[in-house]
């Protein structure tokens, strides 16, 4: 069989294209083969996730975060490795959907942890996370003012 030929027959497969999708229900530290990976942060008792080492994240890893069960008693965490790498997370923009203030969005040049606000954050808000080898840059949406902040 030629070769467009046998692309065009099983062109049509879709059991590979399915994200990856993992919920998190307590503390975890995150794998180089995470990577690709959808993390659904849902908990009663809120907790923090932590990226791993630029070194072994290296180039091309990514994730996406997603509140899943909006925080009620703290907040979820999104921590850099900090054995490990320090103020590496670049946070390109996070937009607030909410537009009853004169608040540009979270935005950050250099810092550790992303935090889900306790009693602000909801279901759906999210990050999307990526590596260049040197730091992990950040992009997301939150419903309201306050539902993701950075330090």
């Amino acid at each position: 069989m030629a070769r467009s030929a046998f692309l065009e027959e099983n062109s049509s497969s879709s059991y590979s294209h399915k994200k990856k999708v993992e919920t998190l229900v307590a503390a975890y530290q995150m794998l180089e083969s995470d990577s690709g990976k959808i993390f659904k942060l849902n908990s009663a008792t809120e907790f923090a996730t932590t990226l791993p080492s630029l070194a072994d994240a290296g180039i091309g890893w990514y994730c996406k975060i997603v509140v899943d069960a909006a925080p009620a008693s703290a907040s979820y965490t999104v921590a850099e490795k900090a054995s490990a790498d320090t103020n590496v997370l670049i946070i390109n923009g996070i937009n607030e959907l909410e537009v009853d203030t004169a608040d540009d969005g979270v935005y950050n040049a250099g810092c550790t942890t992303i935090t889900f606000a306790d009693g602000v954050a909801v279901q759906g808000d999210f990050i999307d996370i990526w590596c260049d080898g040197s730091n992990f840059y950040v992009s997301g949406q939150a419903k309201a003012d306050g539902g993701i902040s950075v330090a």
